[in-house]
C-alpha cells in the first residue's frame, strides 16, 4: 500500500515550496494535466498552475507536462504553459519515467511527480522512484474511469475527495 501513498498531499499546487525541493536535490518537476493544472479537456492551465511553474523556474526546477493525454492535447497545453511535454505516458506504468529521465539527464531521486489521481500520477511516479505530489482534482468533470477510481481511492484511503477549482 505504500506505493498507493504520496509523499505530499497540497491543497493547491502553489503551496509546493520550489526552493526547499530544490534543496533537497529535486531538479524536474513532472506534472499531470487533467484535473491538475488544467480543468478536464482543457489546455490553458490555471493561475495557481502558472504560479507553480514560476515559482519552480525561479528556484532552478524544470517543468514537464507528463500526461496520458493524446499528443495534440499534451503538445498544445505544453505550449501554452511554455514547457516541455511527455504525452501518452501510461501511467502508472514506469516506461516512459524512465525515458524521461535518460533525456532529460536526471539522475536517481531528481524528479517529482505531482498529479490528482492515486492510480496513475501517485503510483507511477511512486514506481518510477520520484517523489510524489498529490493535489485535489480541480473539478467533478472527467473521464467515466477516472470518476469510478475516485470511488476505490476513497475506500482504500478513506479520503474525503474534494475539488480544488482554481480559476
Amino acid at each position: 500500500m505504500r506505493c498507493l501513498r504520496a509523499d505530499l498531499e497540497v491543497s493547491h499546487l502553489s503551496e509546493i515550496d520550489a526552493e526547499a525541493w530544490y534543496e533537497k536535490g529535486i531538479r524536474c518537476i513532472l506534472v499531470d494535466l487533467d484535473n491538475t493544472v488544467a480543468y478536464w479537456r482543457s489546455t490553458e492551465l490555471t493561475p495557481d498552475a502558472t504560479e507553480m511553474i514560476a515559482k519552480a523556474r525561479g528556484a532552478g526546477i524544470a517543468v514537464v507536462l507528463f500526461s496520458n493525454a493524446h499528443e495534440a492535447r499534451a503538445r498544445e497545453a505544453a505550449w501554452n504553459a511554455g514547457v516541455a511535454y511527455y504525452a501518452l505516458a501510461r501511467k502508472p506504468f514506469p516506461f516512459k519515467y524512465k525515458k524521461a529521465f535518460a533525456e532529460l539527464g536526471l539522475g536517481k531521486g531528481e524528479a517529482m511527480a505531482v498529479g490528482d489521481q492515486v492510480f496513475t500520477d501517485v503510483l507511477g511516479g511512486n514506481l518510477a522512484g520520484c517523489t510524489t505530489v498529490l493535489v485535489p482534482p480541480l473539478s467533478s468533470e472527467e473521464f467515466v474511469a477516472t470518476k469510478l477510481m475516485r470511488v476505490v481511492e476513497k475506500l482504500l484511503a478513506g479520503r474525503k475527495l474534494t475539488y480544488r477549482g482554481d480559476g
